[in-house]
């Protein structure tokens, strides 16, 4: 092979390699940002089966969170990939699939896959705990990205939704 033949084999392999580079960069704004996390509790004067009887149904968030409308599932809202569509009180809706439901642990874990909030990467789980007689712990914690928005004002908004849903269903339970 000539020398010339060379140098055009490397050059088009660098040049590949920087269009690779180029295009997984501009595939997640997100590459370099910082994951942030949002962890959020409450105890509760219930028995964790009936508290998970409640937050445990995936279908159920329109149930206990006051910004959920409705709640309308793809699946059986126990099985991995289920789906569930939230409709916000603004007529907004958010995407959601399940990663992981365990009934006998008393959590589940999801993903958002699309929604009107700046976030990418967005994973939640919520977990119930037995913390005594009739005492139960409810966990809500999420890890995600911000989107074109800084990182103490999406946390704040995440923060706020827990917030809404944690102290409503502390209403449902008293």
């Amino acid at each position: 092979m000539s020398y010339i033949c060379k140098i055009i084999k490397k050059i088009k392999f660098n040049n590949m390699f920087l269009l690779l580079a180029i295009a997984l960069f501009s595939q997640s704004t997100t590459l370099w940002a910082n994951e942030l996390e949002v962890e959020k509790k409450i105890v509760l004067n219930a028995s964790p089966r009936a508290v998970w009887a409640l937050v445990g149904g995936f279908k159920a968030l329109d149930r206990w969170h006051p910004e959920i409308i409705e709640s309308t599932l793809i699946g059986t809202g126990k099985k991995v990939g289920d789906i569930r569509i939230l409709t916000l009180a603004d007529g907004e809706t958010i995407v959601e699939r399940l990663e992981s439901y365990d009934e006998n642990a008393m959590n589940l874990q999801y993903r958002i896959l699309e929604s009107p909030l700046p976030i990418e990467n967005y994973v939640a789980s919520i977990q119930v705990k037995n913390i005594g007689d009739k005492m139960t712990e409810v966990l809500w914690r999420s890890s995600f990205h911000a989107v074109e928005i800084g990182e103490g004002e999406i946390k704040e908004i995440i923060s706020s939704i827990y917030t809404a849903g944690l102290n409503s269903l502390n209403n449902l339970f008293e």
